[in-house]
């Protein structure tokens, strides 16, 4: 594989990159006014004119809920929210899509003139014929146990966080209450895979229940304390939460979201100084469409069983589509053997053939063929050495030639491996656990360079591949805010740079290794291998994967959220 560099965690500051979740700069809402360094768990009323959220003064002891209205463009000085005892300690408002109901979190008991301070219960205020009636406590929801963090559907379902030391699946998990012919029914626990060992809360629901944004702590895919994911309703089944990216998530606790007018996220984040707590209300554009592609991709086998499922990784194509081109090895990869399929109809690989000309030591993998198919690049080690780059030329006749190591200012003393290339023959290679580019030049490769973009300090990254067009490309890491061992991430050309890396998210990365990615030459797929490594070691069998992907990149960056 490649040798892997410092995995000490690396400190991810927050940052307001522009990425594919996010599509604008994450901004304070309203700083100063209510973003003040002591406030979280902001909602605003469907028309924008009224917002309702925390006053947590720097901790836990005293929790107000304040509201603020909008005044020619501008929120004005925040006073207690109309609904609130200010003799309790009440938290998370939230204004349902009608705007006429609002529910919250009170420490208060529901028997009158009581003085004492309970558990957290949810509680509602409705608004008829223009009017708010009395506050009350939902009855058929509260328990003996902690309710929190409770948001409402367009038909009245309410999901919300429950602690309960009795059942579920964690220290905390959320749960649904239905609200069937004007009657709440009992709590239903969502169950996994939104709910697992670790916390989840926090639970905002879109009014349509097609996607819900909650906060997870002690996933592998984390970035911090506690991070925002995003799961989407398929027929009634949740899909494997993904990670909202650290554009949005940070090391510090990230809570308390909620979507306004279909695109804008606003959430909390909270860090805890000594005994002192630093919250504030952050605000950007989220997209949705391209959350929900990669949510919901779903890679299948790809050469099936053409060579035995599991001896086989990797896989590229000759530029007519004719052949393929994958690496046949054994279970300790003492020996790779590159063969050539022949491209059935649909990406079906038929008829296997050894190519014994490229076989010129036992270990031989990578295979890439130029854009013009007169020439291939390949991964060739021998014995007690680390690989380098080796070019295959065709002859006249069209046959493939012995392969001949590339130049000395390509190959070093490392390690080289997973060549790609590009229409202009450019390449791009790994290296030591970066990728680097050479330009190609007056029939020659240039010195090559690293991919600032993408390579990290602390970190590896390789196995990178660029679609036909150009226009994408698809690299391997172990950064923070993997699924697995190592994940793929994607890339857009944007200005002659590509943009901030993307994690393909939990449909196609898995608590496995998934390396070696190729495009498809229309761009529609995404080829990879997936594979299991415990300490170094492969555990188990190989399988290259194909994934649809054409409706992901077109959803990158929608017109409409630029």
């Amino acid at each position: 594989m490649r040798k892997i560099k410092n995995l000490l965690l690396c400190i991810l500051s927050f940052n307001s990159i522009v990425k594919a979740q996010i599509n604008s700069e994450i901004k304070l809402f309203s700083p100063e006014v209510i973003s003040n360094g002591n406030v979280f768990g902001l909602t605003i009323s469907p028309d924008g004119s009224k917002t309702y959220f925390v006053n947590s003064f720097g901790g836990r002891k005293k929790l107000q809920i304040m509201q603020s209205e909008k005044v020619n463009g501008k929120w004005q000085t925040p006073k207690p929210a109309f609904f609130s005892d200010q003799k309790f300690r009440e938290i998370d408002p939230f204004i349902s899509p009608d705007g006429n109901t609002i529910l919250y979190n009170s420490r208060k008991s529901p028997q009158k003139n009581a003085s004492d301070d309970k558990d957290l219960d949810i509680w509602m205020v409705r608004r008829s014929k223009g009017k708010w009636g009395k506050p009350f406590a939902l009855g058929e929801i509260n328990s003996n146990d902690n309710e929190t963090y409770a948001t409402m559907t367009a038909n009245g379902n309410i999901y919300f966080g429950l602690r309960s030391d009795q059942k579920g699946y964690g220290g905390n998990d959320i749960y649904v209450s239905r609200f069937v012919k004007g009657k709440y029914q009992k709590p239903v626990n969502l169950g996994y895979p939104i709910n697992t060992k670790n916390d989840q809360g926090n639970s905002y629901i879109s009014p349509d229940e097609n996607y819900m944004i909650f906060s997870s702590d002690g996933q592998t895919s984390g970035f911090g304390q506690s991070d925002l994911y995003i799961s989407f309703n398929l027929n009634g089944k949740w899909t494997l939460p993904l990670n909202l990216g650290d554009g949005i998530n940070s090391e510090q606790n990230d809570f308390c979201p909620v979507v306004f007018n279909h695109d804008t996220l606003l959430f909390a984040r909270s860090e805890k100084t000594g005994d002192h707590l630093t919250e504030n209300i952050y605000t950007g554009t989220i997209n949705i469409p391209f959350l929900r592609a990669l949510a919901t991709t779903q890679p299948i086998s790809a050469l099936h069983n053409t060579i035995p499922e599991g001896d086989a990784y990797g896989i590229t194509f000759s530029p007519e589509g004719k052949y393929a081109y994958t690496t046949k090895s054994s279970a300790d990869r003492s020996v790779c053997e590159i063969y050539r399929l022949e491209n059935g109809s649909d990406y079906h690989f038929l008829n296997p053939e050894k190519m014994d000309i490229w076989q010129l030591t036992p270990n031989v993998s990578n295979p890439v063929i130029s854009h013009d198919g007169t020439f291939a690049l390949l991964r060739i080690s021998e014995t007690g050495k680390d690989p380098d780059l080796y070019i295959s030329r065709k002859d006249v006749q069209g046959n493939w030639q012995k392969p001949v190591p590339l130049p000395e200012n390509i190959n070093t003393s490392v390690d080289q491996y997973y060549p790609e290339l590009t229409a202009e023959n450019h390449l791009y290679y790994s290296s030591n656990g970066d990728v680097f580019y050479s330009e190609f030049r007056n029939g020659q490769w240039q010195d090559p360079s690293p991919v600032k973009e993408l390579n990290t300090s602390n970190f590896s990254e390789s196995n990178l591949a660029v679609s036909r067009d150009g226009k994408w490309l698809v690299f391997l890491s172990n950064r923070t805010g993997v699924y697995g061992a190592y994940d793929l991430y994607l890339c857009k050309k944007t200005s002659e740079k590509w943009s901030e890396p993307v994690n393909l998210g939990p449909g196609i990365n898995t608590n496995a290794m998934e390396y070696q990615p190729r495009f498809s030459l229309d761009n529609k797929k995404l080829y990879f291998t997936r594979s299991v490594f415990t300490d170094g070691k492969r555990q188990g069998k190989d399988q290259v994967m194909e994934v649809e992907i054409s409706d992901l990149l077109s959803k990158w960056q929608l017109p409409s959220l630029n």
